[in-house]
Formats: structure tokens, C-alpha cells, sequence
């Protein structure tokens, strides 16, 4: 999960890989920033590992800001690099469907379990397979929930919750 967004960094440090936009801006970055934005992702990455969620976290605030995500430099672009569904991009960039809106809540009724998405991610459907698939949505039991609690917790505790845009690494639906 992590490991492969830290791998895929340091490929566009080196020049290399698909991201044209995020590379030259990874490129471009100082090497402090780089290895605190490095530090930050292993941290995460060691969490994640621990605890085993069905759903992804978001990444950590401070690295989504130092990497651009939030400027949206090439909406499409970073979607591919967090491993966003092919239909979640389109329907985010081509529909303009920027926030979990009436559908979306409309799909929660008919879930009979609790929705749990990856915070900043805002998939076409809350039914979306790829999505459930690629761990960025799940829909999930008491005992599934209360582990991505605790990770969630303990991120915050680690890496601090800082950012405008999200005070949780998940979103909670139902």
C-alpha cells in the first residue's frame, strides 16, 4: 500500500517513471523536504503494516502538501499515482464530483455494513469493485472498523493531524 507510493517516489527522484508533473516536482524538491516527506511515508508504512486494514489510509497530510496533491497540479496524474480506479478519476475529474454527494449517501442505505473510504478519495460509486479491490473503500464489520480506528489513531498520534482539508486518514460513511 504505502511501500509501492514511496517506491514510485523514489523512482521520480531519480527521473524515472510515468508522472511527468509529479516527477519534476519531486525532482524539484530540496533534500531536506525529500527525506522528511520519506521519514513521514515510512512511518505510515510501518502502521499500516502492523495493523492490516481493509482500506487504505490517506497519506499523511504534511506529504500530500510537500508533494502537490493538494495544488492539484494533473488531477488525472495523481490519481493514477494513488492508485485511484480508472472510473473514480473520470468521475472526480470529468464530473466534477469533488465530495461524497446525495448518490453516494443514497448507495450508504443500501449497504448493510459500515462505509469506510480513504480520506481525499471520492470513488464513482460506493459500490465501486476496483475500489474495494485497490483497498481505498471498504464496507466493513464491527471488528474491521475498530482496527482501522486504531490505525487511524494511532496515525494522528504519530504523524499529528495538521491539515485543512482532513482531520481523519479516513472517511466514515455509515
Amino acid at each position: 500500500m504505502i511501500e509501492e507510493i514511496i517506491e514510485k517516489i523514489k523512482k521520480m527522484r531519480n527521473g524515472e517513471g510515468e508522472f511527468k508533473v509529479l516527477k519534476e516536482h519531486i525532482m524539484n524538491l530540496d533534500e531536506v523536504q525529500y527525506n522528511i516527506i520519506l521519514e513521514r511515508l515510512k512511518i505510515e508504512d510501518e502502521i499500516v503494516k502492523k495493523y492490516k486494514p481493509k482500506v487504505r489510509p490517506a497519506l499523511d497530510p504534511y506529504v500530500s502538501g510537500e508533494l502537490g496533491i493538494y495544488r492539484r497540479l494533473d488531477d488525472h496524474e495523481i490519481g493514477k499515482f494513488l492508485n485511484y480506479p480508472e472510473c473514480c478519476i473520470k468521475s472526480f475529474t470529468e464530473e466534477v464530483r469533488v465530495s461524497i454527494d446525495r448518490e453516494h449517501l443514497k448507495e450508504a442505505e443500501e449497504i448493510n455494513k459500515r462505509v469506510v473510504i480513504t480520506s481525499g478519495f471520492i470513488p464513482c460509486s460506493l459500490k465501486c469493485k476496483e475500489a474495494i479491490k485497490r483497498g481505498l473503500l471498504g464496507h466493513l464489520n464491527e471488528k474491521e472498523l475498530e482496527v482501522i480506528k486504531k490505525v487511524n489513531e494511532e496515525l494522528k498520534k504519530r504523524l499529528g493531524s495538521f491539515n485543512i482539508f482532513y482531520e481523519d486518514f479516513y472517511d466514515f460513511i455509515k
